[in-house]
């Protein structure tokens, strides 16, 4: 841990951006899929408005890992600062490690597969397009 601590924030500030431009990024297309539906039958209006609540709140989480990865940027440039190493649970530090460890490569996992499913759909409308 020689490393100031803001230094490593501003260092890791790249997984809430990445995370801020792919939330946009399907809020955007969320948003196009509800003005594709329009509202002319009462289905159309359910899926176009829960497209839109759905958009929204991902726009709402884009922003805020947006802000996060400000954050952390500014933070960058903060001094190292001493920090009392009595207080500093390693046993409860590894095991908070562990499971984020699990969740990372579990959202991974899950970002992949994703991924895969829209791959699947893109080569669907090139064959439609083509037959």
């Amino acid at each position: 841990m020689d490393e100031p601590c803001g230094r490593d924030l501003a260092n890791n500030a790249v997984v809430p951006e990445r995370l801020a431009e792919l939330f946009r990024h399907v809020a955007d297309n969320l948003e196009a899929h509800a003005c594709w539906v329009g509202s002319a039958t009462p289905e159309a209006r359910l899926e176009h408005d829960a497209m839109r609540r759905v958009a929204a709140g991902y726009r709402e989480i884009g922003e805020a890992a947006g802000r996060a990865a400000e954050a952390m940027r500014a933070a960058g440039d903060l001094p190292a600062a001493p920090h009392d190493l009595a207080r500093f649970d390693r046993g409860a530090f590894e095991a908070w490690m562990r499971r984020k460890i699990e969740l990372q490569r579990g959202f991974a996992a899950l970002l992949l597969e994703h991924a895969e499913a829209s791959e699947r759909v893109l080569r669907s409308m090139a064959a439609d397009d083509r037959g």
